[in-house]
């Protein structure tokens, strides 16, 4: 078998016919993805950031993306102790990068607001920050919460592959066993995040698939977060609250239930 190629130096992703112009796998994201490089139909570029939250006891999934064709924003509550999950989807039609993802998962901003619901990931003080809220999530029960990330390891997890067909290249980027804090209120249930429990995964990915082809949904065990010994240091806690984020209506975004937000919560609330 042909030893795997580690990319060890940042360079463009793409050359000027749209194909890889290294493919391998690397420690962290040193080939620079941009959009605009890339020769294919918009109707054809799949980008998406996915977040995986988990004590091994329940598990929180936030996932916003832009296939082109079609934008998916979807939230998932697995209440493992209960043996329970809900997954709610909202779909979007032609998107075509217009969701403005970022190029990079280091830095920018995710964010999506519609009528009911309301999400974003982004940076602030060297921390990931997740906010959501999506009315009618399990029957009439609304979920929102606030989450922050810290303690994200040095390396991960990054491959740049192509395909047979030129202009088709799969670029993707794992982050695994990042601490998160924060809470999360499913109806009147209230769950509490603290990050001496709590694991975090991101999946990046950015590509052009061909015709015949399917993607898998990416997986994370907090068992193997616990076991790969990461050190969890001193980050800022999440001031108290009670209720923080939007009551989504269509075409419009009321106030905040608390004057204690943050200001980096304030970009959920936009609707688009």
């Amino acid at each position: 078998m042909r030893q795997q190629h580690e990319i060890t130096t940042s360079a463009p992703l793409l050359g000027k016919d749209g194909d890889l112009l290294e493919p391998g796998w690397a420690r962290s994201l040193l080939p620079v993805y941009r959009r605009a490089d890339i020769k294919a139909s918009p109707m054809r570029i799949k980008e998406w950031d996915y977040y995986l939250i988990t004590d091994g006891h329940i598990g929180l999934a936030l996932t916003i993306a832009d296939n082109g064709y079609m934008g998916l924003d979807s939230i998932s509550f697995l209440h493992f102790d209960e043996g329970w999950e809900q997954t709610t989807s909202r779909m979007r039609a032609l998107p075509l990068g217009k969701t403005h993802l970022p190029e990079s998962s280091a830095d920018g901003a995710s964010e999506v607001a519609r009528g009911g619901y309301a999400m974003t990931f982004y940076h602030e003080d060297g921390l990931r920050k997740l906010s959501f809220h999506m009315d009618k999530f399990r029957g009439k029960d609304a979920i929102e919460g606030i989450i922050q990330l810290s303690d994200e390891p040095i390396e991960s997890m990054v491959i740049a592959t192509p395909f047979d067909k030129p202009g088709h290249f799969y670029y993707n980027q794992k982050i695994n066993c990042m601490r998160a804090e924060g809470w999360i209120e499913l109806g009147d249930r209230r769950f509490e995040l603290t990050k001496d429990k709590f694991f975090a995964v991101l999946d990046w990915g950015r590509g052009v698939w061909t015709y015949h082809n399917t993607g898998a949904a990416p997986r994370a065990s907090s068992t193997a977060c616990r076991s790969a010994g990461t050190s969890a240091t001193a980050s800022a806690t999440l001031r108290p609250r009670r209720k923080t984020c939007c009551s989504m209506t269509a075409g419009s975004t009321s106030s905040a239930r608390s004057d204690s937000r943050s200001p980096w919560m304030r970009t959920a609330l936009r609707t688009s």
